[in-house]
């Protein structure tokens, strides 16, 4: 794989995590035969899995940048949860028929808008021409800290009108899970960014 395709791969997960916005443009799936609360539910836990999936890649930032061990520990850890929740979210979806995790709920207007913040960060972060050292390093926290903040909201939104125990439950363990991640980036981002004189 050579760097160019590595820093697409890197890259484009970050930037469209950070943006909240699928890769492909939507398409309208109303017509899913699932009840309105359903529905609604469904089109939540396809923004958990469609996020998971990004940051579950973000760890490739790791092959285009030299960052420090704090860094690459903290964002070790944020891909690997991705990757859980991804794997949780398939099993879900496999075990009750009335979750679905392959809508996608944004309106079109919502979409483009993401891919356009998207296409920003990605030039923000290139190579030879990208931010580099502790300005890239903050910048990729602070877009980490925001998506990851927003992904707590949702469940603890989606928990409060999930019916089913099981997946209330697990709704407000991937909260937990997502304000301890939150929690985790944003104590380098004060150590290391934030501090006087940083």
């Amino acid at each position: 794989m050579n760097t160019t395709t590595r820093f697409f791969l890197a890259v484009l997960p970050l930037a469209l995590f950070a943006a909240g916005c699928d890769k492909d443009p939507p398409a309208p799936e109303k017509g899913s035969g699932l009840s309105e609360q359903r529905l609604m539910l469904s089109e939540g836990y396809s923004m958990l899995y469609a996020d998971a999936a990004k940051i579950d890649l973000i760890d490739l930032l790791l092959y285009v940048k030299t960052e420090t061990a704090e860094f690459d520990v903290v964002i070790s850890k944020v891909s690997r949860y991705g990757g859980v929740l991804k794997q949780d979210l398939e099993r879900i979806a496999r075990d009750y028929p009335g979750v679905r995790i392959d809508l996608k709920p944004l309106p079109e207007m919502e979409t483009r808008k993401c891919h356009a913040i998207g296409k920003d960060k990605a030039i923000l972060f290139a190579p030879f021409i990208g931010i580099g050292g502790r300005e890239f390093e903050r910048s990729v926290l602070i877009s980490l800290s925001n998506g990851i903040n927003h992904e707590s909201h949702l469940c603890k939104v989606m928990a409060g009108e999930e019916p089913d125990p099981g997946l209330k439950k697990f709704l407000l363990e991937t909260e937990q899970h997502y304000q301890a991640l939150y929690t985790l980036v944003m104590r380098l981002l004060e150590r290391e960014h934030f501090k006087p004189g940083s």
